[in-house]
């Protein structure tokens, strides 16, 4: 099929709908109990991978969290902040939903991208990042241990 002929990615709302209920579910277990901003928790999920859990805005019928990698690196030598994975994801207590609102340098995506773009960029972007918080999601249910972090 040629690239002119090919069909325009459509999403499926009622499928995305259901991936964001998904991870809210599993999420709402993995915050900070005691529901301050800057509070934090530390998800540790391997020797040497852990993350940081940071909630960094409540309100009424949302709160902002942000993950990020925060392990040390097995070489030696700076690393460059592109080289650790983190998300922003907004929860929606009314409709209990999360969705991935900014990961690394990217915020607020569309719903469809233009294929190719410049951002190479998949047409299905923003599903393709929350499926992604999916399976870290997956990967803290499976072996993830939890601890509270103070933070300052």
């Amino acid at each position: 099929m040629s690239l002119s002929k090919q069909r325009r990615y459509q999403p499926y709302v009622p499928d995305f709908l259901s991936l964001c209920e998904r991870n809210y579910a599993q999420l709402r277990h993995l915050l900070p109990r005691s529901g301050q901003v800057g509070d934090a928790v530390q998800i540790q999920v391997s020797a040497a991978d852990k993350y940081l859990l940071k909630l960094q805005e409540l309100c009424k019928f949302t709160s902002t969290i942000r993950i990020e990698h925060i392990s040390e690196p097995a070489f030696t030598g700076q690393v460059v902040s592109w080289l650790r994975p983190q998300f922003e994801v907004r929860l929606y207590h009314d409709a209990r939903l999360a969705e991935v609102v900014a990961c690394q340098q990217i915020r607020q995506f569309k719903a469809v991208y233009d294929y190719p773009n410049t951002d190479m960029l998949l047409p299905d972007e923003k599903r393709q990042i929350n499926l992604l918080l999916r399976d870290w999601l997956s990967l803290c249910r499976a072996q993830g241990l939890c601890s509270a972090v103070v933070m300052q």
